[in-house]
């Protein structure tokens, strides 16, 4: 007996645990549906603003490539909408036609504790029934009989009343989710729409691209100078910070603790944004031969946006490129670092608190794109950024 009582309630505990975690996850994919749009809008307000320029820019085939991939990820979240939903229709239907069975056998127990009640009901309803009792105690097991019975009658009634209400639920659920199911095929049909016109796009973009050959790697060579010049400085600078840390032999433990352990959870360098180069090796959009090494990430962001501190720290450095401007902050054994900036707001020295702003993003005279180069810097080694923000 014990050992069936510690299995039911331990298959109660994994049918919860189940409904849980089914629960999460739906949340969980609403939510990143939901992200997923309002980064496709705000794509969608970057390119408008871009596209009105006469000639094709780099910049606008790169948000083009962040569209298309934010639509490939929302199809994808779709499809597993659908499956959970179809899991769960089909769960739908056992559970009904489990609780109809379950219905059908408490009728029928109901009508024989009916028909029980009706063939002694001149001895249940009738007082001699106790009275005619051989002495007290049979007279107190009869009276217990008779509203034990009374008591099995109401609970079938509630049980039967109880099972109608679930089947009904149950159905009432299934019906939702079933107007839910198309409704998420009609979303992904519009999206795998916007997807193939996105797609077109950014073929006659690039083939575009691709007739201003000799400009665009001329502009290439430029952009690969001025990257690793920048890189030198920042490896100089950090190792330098390191250095005068190790000399000093101080360090905020606990800052860097706290930092490292709110990895995934780092608010964005910017109110809005849509990564437009990822860490890593990135390939050019029209030049299959080159590869660029990212060691951060690259936001495009609206015009006017500023570089918002993730994370509370001081600034270790502010330098300027010779065009534009980068604030350093220093989170113990880690650095931020936020490249790109017109108008800085925040100087060597300074405590700088998360959210805070830092510096108006630059935005490029010919192409009209406000982009933001963000890095994460483990003492001397830089890290993926998206790793670290949530």
């Amino acid at each position: 007996m014990i050992n069936k009582v510690r299995y039911f309630l331990f298959a109660l505990l994994i049918l919860f645990v189940g409904l849980v975690g089914h629960a999460q996850n739906a949340r969980e994919l609403e939510q990143r549906v939901g992200k997923l749009q309002e980064d496709i809008k705000t794509s969608q307000k970057l390119l408008k603003k871009t596209s009105q320029n006469k000639e094709t820019t780099l910049k606008e085939v790169e948000l083009l490539q962040a569209q298309i991939k934010q639509r490939d990820d929302l199809i994808a979240t779709y499809n597993k909408q659908l499956d959970n939903l179809n899991k769960s229709t089909k769960a739908y239907k056992s559970d009904i036609n489990k609780l109809q069975n379950d219905l059908e056998k408490s009728r029928q127990e109901y009508a024989e504790l009916l028909t029980i009640s009706y063939r002694n009901r001149n001895n249940i309803n009738n007082l001699l029934f106790i009275f005619s009792s051989e002495d007290f105690n049979q007279a107190i097991r009869r009276m217990r009989y008779i509203q034990q019975f009374q008591d099995l009658l109401k609970h079938k009634m509630t049980e039967i009343d109880d099972t109608k209400s679930d089947i009904k639920k149950r159905i009432d659920q299934n019906d939702a989710d079933k107007k839910r199911i198309e409704a998420l095929k009609a979303d992904q049909n519009k999206e795998r729409e916007a997807l193939n016109k996105d797609k077109k796009s950014l073929n006659d973009k690039v083939a575009k691209l691709k007739k201003q050959e000799k400009n665009i790697k001329n502009e290439i060579a430029q952009k690969e100078k001025e990257t690793k010049s920048l890189q030198s400085k920042i490896k100089k600078l950090i190792e330098e910070e390191v250095s005068k840390r190790k000399a000093n032999a101080t360090v905020d433990t606990k800052l860097s603790a706290t930092f490292e352990s709110n990895k995934g959870r780092l608010p964005w360098p910017v109110e809005k944004g849509v990564v437009t180069k990822k860490y890593g090796n990135n390939p050019h959009p029209t030049q299959s031969k080159v590869v660029v090494f990212n060691n951060g990430i690259d936001i495009s962001t609206e015009q006017g946006s500023t570089a918002l501190c993730v994370f509370d720290g001081q600034v270790s450095t502010v330098f300027n490129t010779g065009l534009t401007n980068v604030v350093m902050v220093r989170h113990g054994l880690y650095f931020t670092l936020y490249a790109n900036l017109d108008k800085v707001f925040v100087k060597s020295g300074d405590k700088v608190k998360t959210g805070q702003k830092l510096g108006l993003i630059h935005t490029g005279a010919t192409d009209n794109v406000t982009t933001l180069h963000f890095e994460v810097w483990n003492d001397k080694n830089n890290t993926n950024p998206e790793k670290w923000l949530k």
